[in-house]
């Protein structure tokens, strides 16, 4: 809405796919600039960036760490986590933190959207990375208990992209300093 009010004239459609159909869409000028994390590859794109965004670990609410006020990555060295299918941007990220700090992947199953791997957590099935702006404002809600993550704090940065040549840039800067100036206040 904040967006609509400072810029009244600007037509805003939303598009939600995978990272690399985007990608496609906006060097084939389909779209005029895509909202994303910002992943390996996307060097041939003018980029903006907008706020970082941490991850939260997402327990069943009967787990030890559901008690945390906060869980050190450390914690979850030698644990397996749900994830997304291949394909989704955020699935890319969490494996990144978790091959790093030493954390697997169940393989038993692999969600197809952030809700699905929600209720996998609530019905006990396991736990999984979510990002910061996916937690509900009570962190103990559906089954489901969301706890920071520190030590270091697994995070992402979401970025404003656009074709080189886009004579948009101007216009591109502006919104992605009311975006930043929004997520700012946001994530504090």
């Amino acid at each position: 809405q904040d967006l609509r009010e400072h810029f009244p004239k600007l037509e805003f459609y939303l598009y939600e796919e995978q990272t690399q159909v985007l990608l496609k869409r906006l060097e084939e000028g389909e779209l005029d600039c895509l909202i994303l994390a910002e992943l390996e590859g996307m060097e041939g794109f003018g980029s903006i960036p907008l706020y970082q965004e941490p991850m939260w670990l997402a327990v069943p609410q009967q787990h030890p760490e559901a008690r945390a006020k906060a869980v050190p990555l450390s914690n979850l060295k030698g644990k397996k986590l749900l994830m997304l299918a291949d394909g989704h941007c955020l699935r890319d990220q969490a494996m990144g933190f978790c091959f790093a700090a030493g954390i697997g992947e169940d393989q038993r199953f692999k969600g197809t959207s952030l809700e699905t791997l929600r209720n996998m957590v609530a019905a006990g099935s396991g736990m999984t990375l979510v990002p910061r702006l996916a937690v509900p404002a009570n962190t103990e809600e559906g089954g489901v208990s969301y706890r920071p993550v520190i030590d270091p704090v697994p995070g992402r940065t979401i970025a404003l992209l656009y074709r080189h040549y886009s004579v948009r840039r101007p216009c591109f800067n502006e919104l992605a300093a009311r975006i930043s100036s929004l997520m700012k206040s946001l994530l504090g």
